[in-house]
């Protein structure tokens, strides 16, 4: 059985591992790869968190805008309860999901 990671971090997620540029996960599940639903949610996810990145912003040449994260965190929440309750509708059994997010959005 495979594990599907997900994690948030700059041009990349929620999937670990996903392409930025279209939102399509990189783990090679067919299901999850090819699936529209996954594809569209991982990448507003994606798009947000690194929306959270500023570069040469506050004196300093990346600074990560934590007010806005704090912000976004009721959408987050909710993207990713989406994106877990697609996985586990197309889940044939070949993997699991290991959840990352969760616990860093907690201690929000």
């Amino acid at each position: 059985m495979r594990t599907i990671k997900l994690q948030l971090d700059y041009l990349q997620g929620a999937i670990w591992t996903s392409d930025i540029e279209t939102g399509e996960p990189i783990t090679g599940i067919d299901i999850i790869d090819k699936d529209n639903t996954v594809i569209k949610i991982n990448f507003e996810m994606a798009n947000m968190y690194s929306s959270y990145y500023e570069f040469d912003s506050h004196d300093q040449a990346c600074w990560f805008n934590k007010e806005q994260q704090i912000k976004d965190k009721p959408k987050m929440l909710e993207l990713l309860a989406k994106l877990k309750a697609r996985l586990n509708e197309i889940n044939d059994g070949s993997f699991e999901i290991e959840d990352l997010i969760t616990p860093e959005y907690e201690n929000l």
